[in-house]
């Protein structure tokens, strides 16, 4: 069932931005956009005799054991990303160039920056430790399911140009279906990945690497 009301605690944190509402506003997903999830995640795997099939986009039905291939349950799935979570968040490394152009999206565009992520909410401050690490200081947002409906709370007072970075269709277009008037941009960072997935057409923007999504802020903000 899809939810129609936001998690107190996804409000919440909402409710606590500090957000200039006449500055353009980037909402960046995190996994597969700012960081290798993928990579860091078929390390893990990989370490408790696990792989990845990346048959498909899908984690369920794709985590098979490396000694005769056969998927794990999806009970499991949802344990070991716990686990990993739990152990590696500050150890997930980062999309080429994404520090780079983040750092310019802000500071040459004047543009704020929200990371809207679906990871634990105990483990968003972990996040946090590791983009600060990387002299990253933005708010992060840890949510669950699709994500139309926080895109929607945080742009109730925006004033100014609105973007929202995914590398998952179904959020996309779930920003689409809640929000109004915001762009959006389908971006996926592993490559193997983009391969499997089809870009709604309801997307403005389809970017190959961080290069293209500044030029294309730099553009919008720039009208």
């Amino acid at each position: 069932m899809i939810s129609t009301s936001l998690d107190r605690e996804v409000l919440n944190q909402i409710e606590n931005l500090n957000i200039n509402c006449y500055k353009p506003l980037l909402i960046s997903d995190a996994d597969e956009v700012i960081l290798n999830f993928v990579r860091t995640f078929e390390i893990y795997l990989n370490s408790i005799g696990l792989y990845y099939d990346l048959s498909s986009y899908a984690l369920f039905g794709n985590i098979k054991k490396i000694k005769n291939d056969i998927a794990i349950e999806n009970d499991q799935i949802i344990k070991h990303i716990a686990d990993f979570y739990n152990l590696h968040t500050e150890e997930i490394s980062f999309v080429d160039e994404s520090i780079k152009y983040l750092e310019r999206i802000k500071n040459d565009l004047d543009c704020q920056i929200i990371v809207l992520s679906n990871l634990p909410h105990h483990n968003r401050e972990k996040r946090e430790l590791a983009f600060k690490k990387n002299g990253l200081n933005f708010p992060i947002i840890s949510n669950s399911g699709l994500k139309g409906l926080a895109i929607k709370e945080i742009a109730k007072k925006q004033k100014n140009k609105i973007f929202f970075i995914d590398d998952i269709s179904a959020n996309l277009l779930s920003a689409y279906n809640e929000a109004d008037d915001v762009r959006l941009i389908h971006f996926i960072s592993d490559k193997r990945l983009e391969k499997l997935a089809t870009t709604p057409k309801e997307v403005d923007f389809k970017a190959k690497n961080w290069k293209e999504i500044y030029n294309y802020l730099e553009d919008e903000t720039s009208r």
